[in-house]
């Protein structure tokens, strides 16, 4: 009896001590490692360590944080009991002390409403009261003129009196009624906010002495990224082309980056822990194959999986803010929480703050196997809103060899193109540019690394200092008749002027049509200096312009078709145009 009356007595104590060894730690994000579709969260804290053992936690964490992915690690002799993870959804208001706030504001708010109606129900009731006392006289009681006139001006008076009372408190109630609904609002939507980030992260830790300890969290978490995107710049044909390597990030964990030390990596987070098979690498023309079999669990369905779970509980969450806030003031609030559901999850909120969140779009590109990590110098800030925000990699200028060409019969005009040696060590990936020549945008091109060999192409437009001409030679070109016959003769001149200061290397492209019937044959007549494709029939003329050179270039055909036969000698290309 003694030890169990001497264990409750230290039963308090214990539960004291094991309170005294809890910590919640609100740590903000320090260091972000971004990869493409997700990102690497580094979170670090000096936390007192008691003898005994420790209960870490920390709260504000992204809901959507992998929980295999968590790493922890400190200074210090401890040693680490256990890691695992908690939703709270609970917490949402330590999170945001604007919770509390509109909270106190929606009950003071609902207070004047009930203040309101409790004075309109007075008023209509005495209302009620005058309009069953109107017979004043009573039974065999007669009124004199000048009383039946103070009782009229008290009746007109009193209820005109009442009715502006009544219009001024349902004035009131519309106003009230509806900064109660904005409020309500506004408090289901920071709460579906802040679930984004309800996650709780708890460490377990023995120490056997007191000790203060420099600790880091590391976790990934999904729902951020990075896209490249670049400027190509070039003032002139024989200087260097001046490239602006640039990334846009986007965030939408639930966490706010502030001034985080950011690194972009071209690396695939979700790798499994399991060794790859090698299969056979089969090399066919403009494309390769690999064949892979199975022989580990697809990391990225794990992911999915985990996510799903996720989501349900967001979605709990959500359901219980909409119960609290807003289903028990509209009628179909079935159909307004889908509403509301649906504008939160397709980017469309906020209904009050004007803030719209823009959905991210996926797309699918092809990179090198070989992994790369951009360390950005400055400190970065990005919100939880789901929208991309601009971070400069690194700026280089790359020489170049600056060649032309012109498709004359298409265009007539002459395209600047840079051709660059060396570009796999630029750590380039797939990536829309802006393009800008002599100080001017040019338009939008696209880094594509799939189909490129050791030297890049980059158009930079159309070259306005090359003039290209092509046109029919009608005094050689003749139709003739001879028997069941057809002859048809068409030779074009091509006139290339270089009018910059500097010589040009040009490659301009005709073509000689083709037959795909025995009944028509088509004969070379000339193709002058050019080279002809045997198998598309494609013509090419490759030549150096010196300043001011000019030449001209010949290419002609004749086509034999049977004499009824109509045969398609041109191309056409559809455009809009107005219709009266």
């Amino acid at each position: 009896m003694k030890k169990l009356a001497l264990l409750f007595f230290l039963l308090p104590g214990i539960i004291l001590a094991q309170k005294n060894n809890e910590q919640v730690i609100k740590s903000d994000i320090k260091k972000v490692k971004l990869f493409l579709t997700a990102g690497e969260m580094t979170h670090e804290s000096d936390i007192k360590l008691v003898k005994g053992r420790n209960k870490l936690i920390f709260s504000g964490i992204s809901a959507f944080a992998d929980p295999n992915s968590i790493q922890f690690n400190g200074s210090g002799n401890f040693r680490l009991v256990s890691v695992s993870t908690e939703i709270d959804f609970l917490a949402a208001e330590q999170f945001n002390p604007r919770i509390k706030v509109l909270k106190d504001s929606l009950e003071n708010l609902k207070d004047k409403l009930q203040a309101n109606t409790d004075l309109l129900g007075a008023y209509n009731a005495e209302i009620a009261v005058m309009n069953t006392n109107r017979d004043l006289k009573g039974k065999d009681q007669n009124m004199t003129v000048e009383q039946l006139k103070l009782a009229g001006e008290y009746f007109r008076t009193r209820t005109l009196d009442i009715n502006r009372a009544i219009t001024k408190i349902n004035k009131e109630q519309r106003v009230l009624q509806e900064k109660i609904n904005d409020t309500r609002f506004q408090l289901t939507e920071l709460n579906y906010n802040e679930n984004q980030r309800s996650n709780q992260v708890i460490i377990l830790v023995d120490c056997d002495q007191n000790i203060t300890s420099q600790t880091t969290l590391k976790y990934i978490v999904s729902d951020c990224g990075w896209a490249a995107t670049y400027d190509l710049s070039a003032m002139d044909i024989n200087q260097p082309i001046h490239l602006k390597y640039k990334a846009q990030v986007y965030n939408n964990t639930g966490n706010e980056w502030k001034d985080v030390q950011l690194t972009l990596s071209t690396a695939d987070p979700m790798l499994s822990a399991s060794a790859p098979v090698l299969n056979p690498f089969y090399i066919e023309y403009s494309q390769q194959i690999e064949e892979k079999r199975q022989s580990y669990i697809a990391p990225k369905k794990v992911q999915e999986n985990y996510r799903y779970e996720v989501m349900n509980e967001i979605n709990m969450a959500n359901q219980r803010a909409f119960d609290v806030y807003l289903n028990d003031s509209f009628s179909g609030a079935d159909e307004q929480q889908m509403q509301f559901n649906q504008q939160f999850s397709n980017g469309e909120m906020s209904r009050n703050t004007g803030k719209k969140v823009s959905t991210v779009q996926m797309k699918e590109i092809q990179i090198s196997e070989l992994n790369t990590d951009f360390i950005i110098a400055t400190a970065f800030s990005c919100p939880s809103d789901a929208k991309p925000y601009l971070v400069e990699i690194k700026e280089i200028d790359i020489p170049a060899t600056f060649t032309h060409v012109s498709i004359p019969k298409l265009d007539q005009g002459a395209f600047l193109l840079a051709n660059i040696v060396g570009w796999q060590d630029l750590d380039l990936i797939p990536g829309p540019t802006n393009v800008y020549f002599g100080g001017n945008y040019v338009g939008m091109s696209e880094i594509d690394t799939r189909n490129m060999n050791d030297t890049m192409a980059l158009s930079f437009g159309r070259d306005t200092k090359i003039q290209v001409l092509r046109k029919l030679k009608s005094e050689m070109s003749v139709k003739k008749v001879s028997g069941s016959t057809k002859r048809d003769t068409y030779y074009y001149d091509i006139q290339v002027r270089n009018n910059r200061t500097v010589p040009v290397t040009i490659d301009v492209f005709d073509q000689i049509p083709l037959s795909r019937s025995s009944d028509i044959t088509v004969t070379v007549e000339t193709i002058g200096t050019g080279t002809k494709n045997d198998v598309t029939g494609e013509v090419t003329y490759k030549m150096v312009l010196k300043p001011g050179e000019a030449v001209n270039l010949e290419i002609g055909y004749t086509v034999k078709y049977p004499k009824n036969a109509a045969i398609k000698m041109k191309s056409f290309r559809t455009i809009s145009a107005p219709s009266f």
